[in-house]
């Protein structure tokens, strides 16, 4: 076994030696991640150091691919490996989901405390100097953390007994006030945070059966599917209103391509537009009559309602939740 520094995080890894590629695993907040990195493309990949933090925060969210094979923007042949992704670095990162602003960071802190309550009013204890603490709300470090908390005291989010604590120990009980009940429910009708996705499909009746696979894959892993036909639309708006409303309020969409209606590659379309995750799925039937310019997306192929829901259930825990 050899040694080498992880590109991704800037620390010593073990590391084996195959002929195209070197492969090693990354353990980061107990999530485990394969990682293959092009021979011809490793001295061209150059991350900067201000990047460690965040791509140990992405696998630590489960927002990275379990198994990957990394190569640099001018590889001209990308091995796929099978059941992984082929990631380009570093403009990988730019379209990444992570926060990448103040507001970002603030509102991504405030969920996760949020969350962190069984019942409403309850007081409950965090420790900022955890490094899962740090990596799941992707901060550099201690002070990092302290300055947005400190901020959502400003805000009147939340009280926390910070002020009275002696450096080093920050475990600290934080408490959500009323203010911050009401910020919650703002960002889980927003869209980023909210528990909604968006089912993009043919009316056909033949999908009667794939709109149920949908939606039941989306119960088990705590969503609430939305689909157009099923919406009360207001007398003052029309189909087009509602579609776009309805898309900005969920958290990502689910685009099934079986039947090939017009409207899931608009509905699709619009939802990367807006920064959205989409999940593509289309029946093994109908995927050859797919157009050319989403045949290279990664689809879920399924030949049964049953295999349907079983792998969006699997690609949604991997790459949504």
């Amino acid at each position: 076994m050899n040694t080498m520094t992880c590109l991704l995080t800037g620390k010593e890894v073990d590391y084996q030696d195959h002929e195209n590629y070197v492969s090693y695993s990354l353990n980061i907040a107990d999530n485990e991640v394969d990682i293959f990195i092009c021979r011809k493309c490793k001295k061209k990949i150059s991350i900067d150091e201000k990047y460690h933090h965040i791509i140990e925060g992405l696998i630590a969210n489960n927002k990275w691919p379990e198994r990957c094979e990394i190569v640099s923007e001018s590889c001209n042949l990308p091995s796929k490996l099978p059941n992984g992704e082929t990631i380009v670095l570093p403009s990988y990162l730019q379209t990444a989901d992570y926060p990448k602003t103040p507001k970002d960071k603030i509102e991504n802190l405030f969920f996760y405390l949020f969350k962190h309550q069984t019942y409403d009013g309850e007081v409950f204890r965090i420790d900022t100097s955890l490094s899962n603490f740090l990596l799941k709300n992707y901060f550099q470090n201690v002070q990092e953390a302290d300055f947005y908390i400190r901020g959502l005291e400003e805000k009147e989010l939340i009280t926390s007994n910070r002020k009275n604590l002696v450096y080093p120990n920050r475990a600290m009980n934080i408490e959500i006030t009323h203010s911050g009940l009401n910020k919650a429910i703002e960002l889980m009708e927003e869209g980023d945070k909210s528990n909604k996705c968006f089912i993009a499909m043919s009316f056909n009746p033949a999908t009667k059966d794939t709109r149920e696979a949908i939606r039941k894959a989306l119960k088990d892993t705590g969503y609430e599917a939305i689909i157009i036909d099923e919406q009360t639309i207001d007398s003052d708006k029309t189909i087009n209103d509602e579609i776009i409303a309805s898309l900005k309020r969920c958290k990502f969409c689910i685009a099934d391509f079986s039947f090939h209606s017009n409207g899931v590659y608009f509905e699709s379309g619009f939802a990367l537009g807006q920064g959205k995750k989409v999940i593509y799925t289309c029946s093994k039937e109908e995927f050859g009559k797919a157009h050319f310019d989403i045949k290279p997306l990664q689809h879920i192929i399924y030949e049964s309602p049953e295999q349907l829901t079983k792998d969006l259930i699997n690609k949604i825990e991997a790459y949504i939740n």
